[in-house]
C-alpha cells in the first residue's frame, strides 16, 4: 500500500495496550489495525471492505463462525457489530426465533 499521508494521534495508555494486544493476536501492526478501523467506519459498500473482513462476513453468513468471532475480526464490540449488520441489512443468526417469544 502506497503511503499518501501521515496521521499522528495520541492514545491513552489503556487504549494503546488494548490495540497492542489485538495486534499481537491478529499478527499485524497497530497501524494496520487503525487503518482497517478507519476504513471500516467509512465504507460505502461491503465490496470495499478489507479481504479479511469480507471473508469473515461471508463465513458468518454461511454459519461457519459465530457473531462473537465476527465481532473480533471486525474490531467491533458485539452491540456495535449488531448495529453495523442492521445498517447494512445483513441478517443476523439468533439462537431463538419469533415463535420462541410466546413460550417464554
Amino acid at each position: 500500500m502506497a503511503q499518501e499521508s501521515t496521521l499522528h494521534i495520541k492514545l491513552d495508555k489503556d487504549t494503546d495496550e488494548k490495540l497492542r494486544y489485538l495486534a499481537e493476536i491478529r499478527k499485524t501492526s497497530k497501524g494496520q489495525l487503525v487503518r482497517e478501523a478507519i476504513s471500516a467506519c467509512y465504507q460505502p459498500s461491503l465490496s470495499d471492505l478489507p479481504l479479511r473482513q469480507s471473508q469473515a462476513i461471508s463465513a458468518y453468513q454461511g454459519g461457519y463462525i459465530s457473531i462473537g468471532k465476527l465481532a473480533k475480526e471486525m474490531g467491533l464490540h458485539m452491540l456495535d457489530l449488531r448495529n453495523w449488520l442492521n445498517d447494512r441489512k445483513i441478517e443476523q443468526r439468533n439462537a431463538y426465533g419469533d415463535e420462541d417469544a410466546s413460550l417464554a
